[in-house]
C-alpha cells in the first residue's frame, strides 16, 4: 500500500483535526500535561483510522456508485492490508489510553469515551447504517464524543454547563442536518446498498427540512457558548467564530428552504461553517496554552 492510498483511506487529516479538537478541550478543561496531550492525540488520530478504514471496508457497495475512486474500490488497499491497519491502529489507541490511565496521565472517565465513540462508530459500519434516523444519529454523536473525550480526561464532572459540553451539544446538532442533508445527496448509492434513509423513504423534501430543523437548533443553543467563552481569558476569540458559524448556518438554512438543489452547497458550506468554529475554539486552546 503505497502512501497516497493509506492517507485516502485513513483520511488522515480528519484524524488530525479530531485530535486537536481533543487536545484543546483538555487545555480549555484545565490540562497542560505534554504527555497526557500526546496520549489524547495517537489514540484520537488511531481511532479516527480504525472507523474510517472499517467504514471503506463495509461501505464498498455504496462507494462503487457513490465514490469509485475509494482505494478499496479501486483496488489500491486489499481488504486484508485494511482489515490488518484498522485493527492494529485501534488496539494500539485502547492501549494508549489504558496506559495514560495506570500511569495517572489521564483521568479512568477518559476511557469509557473513547470506547463509546468506537462502539457507536463501528456499530454504525457494521451494520446500523442501514437503520434510517439511527445512522445519521451515531455519525453524529461519534464525531462529537471529540470534544467530550479531551475533558474526561482531566476530569470525571457529570453533564453540566460548560464548552465542551455546549459544543458537543451544538457539533452533533449541526451534523445531524448535515448527514440528512448527505442522505438526499447520496440516494442512488443507499437504494443499491439496502441503506435506509429519511430522503429515500419519506422523500428529499422531508430530508431537507428536517436537516434545517436541527441545524437552526444547532444555532439555537450556541448563544450559551457565547455566555460562557465570555467568562474566559480570550474568550472573545471563540466568540467571534461562533457568531460567523451561526451567520453562516442560517444563511445556508434559509437557501436550502428556497431552492432544493443547494443542498451539495449545503453540506460542504455547513462543513465550513462548523470549522469556523472549531479553528477558534483550536485557538482559544492555544492562547490559554501559551499563557499558563
Amino acid at each position: 500500500m503505497d502512501l497516497r492510498a493509506f492517507m485516502r483511506l485513513s483520511r488522515i487529516e480528519h484524524g488530525v483535526l479530531t485530535s486537536l479538537i481533543v487536545i484543546a478541550s483538555y487545555i480549555i478543561s484545565g490540562g497542560n500535561n505534554p504527555i497526557a496531550m500526546v496520549l489524547l492525540f495517537i489514540s484520537s488520530l488511531l481511532t479516527e483510522v480504525f472507523l474510517f478504514v472499517t467504514n471503506d471496508i463495509y461501505n464498498m457497495e455504496e462507494d462503487r456508485v457513490n465514490r469509485p475512486d475509494a482505494p478499496l474500490v479501486r483496488g489500491d488497499v486489499s481488504i486484508r492490508t485494511a482489515w490488518v491497519l484498522s485493527l492494529i491502529s485501534v488496539s494500539i489507541s485502547i492501549l494508549l489510553n489504558v496506559v495514560g490511565v495506570v500511569l495517572n496521565y489521564l483521568a479512568p472517565w477518559s476511557i469509557s469515551i473513547l470506547i463509546i465513540a468506537i462502539i457507536t462508530g463501528f456499530s454504525y459500519n457494521y451494520r446500523l447504517k442501514r437503520v434510517i434516523f439511527v445512522n445519521n444519529l451515531l455519525v453524529a454523536i461519534t464525531s462529537s464524543l471529540t470534544f467530550l473525550y479531551g475533558l474526561y480526561a482531566i476530569t470525571s464532572t457529570l453533564p453540566t454547563m460548560n464548552l465542551p459540553y455546549l459544543l458537543f451539544t451544538v457539533s452533533l446538532l449541526a451534523t445531524m442536518g448535515r448527514e440528512l442533508v448527505k442522505g438526499a445527496l447520496d440516494i442512488p448509492g443507499d437504494i443499491k446498498a439496502g441503506v435506509r434513509t429519511v430522503a429515500n423513504t419519506y422523500g428529499i423534501t422531508t430530508a431537507i427540512v428536517m436537516a434545517v430543523a436541527f441545524t437552526l437548533t444547532a444555532v439555537a443553543v450556541s448563544p450559551l457558548i457565547i455566555i460562557l467563552s465570555l467568562n474566559e481569558p480570550f474568550g472573545f476569540v471563540l466568540t467571534i467564530g461562533v457568531v460567523i458559524t451561526d451567520l453562516i448556518l442560517t444563511y445556508i438554512c434559509i437557501a436550502v428552504l428556497r431552492r432544493s438543489d443547494y443542498a451539495d452547497r449545503f453540506r460542504s458550506v455547513s462543513l465550513l461553517a462548523m470549522s469556523v468554529t472549531i479553528i477558534t475554539y483550536l485557538l482559544l486552546a492555544l492562547l490559554i496554552l501559551i499563557t499558563k
